[in-house]
């Protein structure tokens, strides 16, 4: 797996289930990001439905690449 903490964009993608044990090790790195006053004010919602991945695509300008993923992980501020 590349490091974490290096930026990739990926748009294309293979038709195979993401390991839960990469999903947690990913979100943890997302709740070590800094945060003023260490609020963390985020919230991460895994989407691996393949009708809500289609819908995220069709009302994200950015989220085309949605309908090939097998899972999504959606970034909430609050």
């Amino acid at each position: 797996m590349a490091d974490l903490f290096h930026r990739v964009s990926i748009r294309k993608y293979e038709d195979r289930e993401v390991e839960p044990d990469k999903i947690i090790q990913i979100l943890k790195a997302a709740m070590a990001a800094p945060s003023g006053r260490n609020i963390q004010p985020w919230r991460f919602v895994v989407v691996s439905d393949k009708e809500t991945l289609a819908k995220l695509a069709e009302s994200l300008p950015y989220a085309k690449m949605l309908t090939q993923a097998s899972v999504a992980i959606v970034v909430c501020g609050d």
